[in-house]
């Protein structure tokens, strides 16, 4: 190796470095990867939760974020394209980049304010039961959910406006680009009161809100379980109920963790944004656009893993799910958890 060469080593190439790293191996192998579970997990969830004996306020909910999660990932999935379609003739894909952008950003605000939705109706439902018979109907959560859609789309709805998509040359590049920032995009005013507003309306209230529901649900699951253990020979029955109560309000807890876990760091770079706004072609650049992909991998990871949380931790999800794709498996699965369930229920009885 020559002198030469050994001066290509600086800081700034190992950022560069690190951002071709991420553009290569996200987009080409751990996104298709991830879709393709989450195209199936989240289809399955789907057909699952809308049997008839899956009917219920807090599944609706959940039916709706599996929709939400598979339109996220089909949109994530073609934003990923983005790198291998820099030439001029494919400037049709970058007029629909625009929009694609748009509905992934909706997608992602409506799966968190349905996050939100019913880890509120199950804090109702946990810690005021009789409210919770009234207000935590499937009715209800439709309209909640219609609600959702529409302000999430409404709220995002300037973002494919914010980008033109013709060839023009980037001054600061020199390099041809088939899509750049419109007037909107680069207006300071616009970008610092939308910045601002998403920061407030997709991050600080939902993870203010989730953070309190999550605690006061996780004491009021350990407050059943230690009732629990205090109750009388008579009372086994509504033992036995509240355990499969605490178990549905655990999982949902899991789904909460998992979307906070891949949620956060996403919620960190938008607020990140709205103080520091890297050149181009800068170290601080290149870093914060590569982490800028891993952490959009980190919301695909939420869109296509929930189904696994309902696998493990919901004995009905897993039993509708036998029945429906494999009959001979849900006999087996029935008699196992009929017989875990009576055994569960008899150790109740003799305590």
């Amino acid at each position: 190796m020559n002198g030469t060469e050994n001066t290509l080593v600086t800081p700034k190439n190992k950022s560069l470095y690190f951002l071709q790293q991420c553009r290569f191996w996200i987009p080409n192998v751990a996104a298709p990867i991830i879709f393709i579970i989450g195209l199936f997990g989240n289809v399955m969830t789907i057909v699952v939760l809308t049997r008839k004996r899956m009917s219920g306020s807090t599944n609706t909910y959940l039916t709706a974020l599996a929709v939400s999660d598979l339109l996220y990932l089909i949109f994530y999935m073609t934003l990923c394209l983005e790198h291998h379609m820099s030439d001029s003739k494919y400037l049709l894909y970058w007029k629909y980049w625009r929009f694609a952008v748009w509905f992934a950003d909706a997608t992602v605000g409506i799966s968190t304010w349905l996050t939100v939705s019913f880890t509120l109706e199950r804090y109702i439902a946990v810690c005021h039961p009789l409210k919770g018979k009234v207000v935590c109907t499937e009715a209800r959560a439709r309209k909640v959910i219609g609600c959702v859609v529409m302000f999430c789309l409404l709220s995002t709805v300037t973002t494919p406006f914010e980008w033109n998509a013709q060839i023009n040359i980037n001054p600061e590049t020199n390099k041809t680009s088939p899509i750049h920032h419109s007037s909107l995009g680069n207006n300071k005013t616009y970008k610092t009161i939308f910045y601002w507003f998403s920061g407030i309306t997709f991050v600080f209230i939902p993870l203010i809100l989730l953070g309190t529901l999550n605690y006061l649900l996780i004491n009021a699951v350990r407050i059943s379980q230690k009732k629990r253990k205090n109750l009388t020979e008579g009372n086994s029955r509504k033992n036995y109920k509240e355990k499969q109560e605490n178990k549905i309000t655990i999982a949902l807890v899991a789904v909460v963790f998992l979307f906070l876990l891949c949620q956060g760091p996403s919620a960190i770079t938008l607020i990140l944004g709205i103080f520091y706004s890297p050149k181009i072609d800068t170290d601080g650049y290149n870093i914060v656009h590569a982490f800028g992909n891993i952490f959009n991998l980190l919301l695909a990871v939420n869109a296509a893993f929930n189904f696994l949380l309902y696998c493990a931790m919901s004995d009905k999800y897993r039993q509708t799910m036998y029945r429906t794709f494999c009959p001979s498996l849900a006999i087996n699965h029935q008699r196992a958890n009929t017989f875990s369930s009576n055994a569960s229920y008899r150790s109740s009885m003799h305590r």
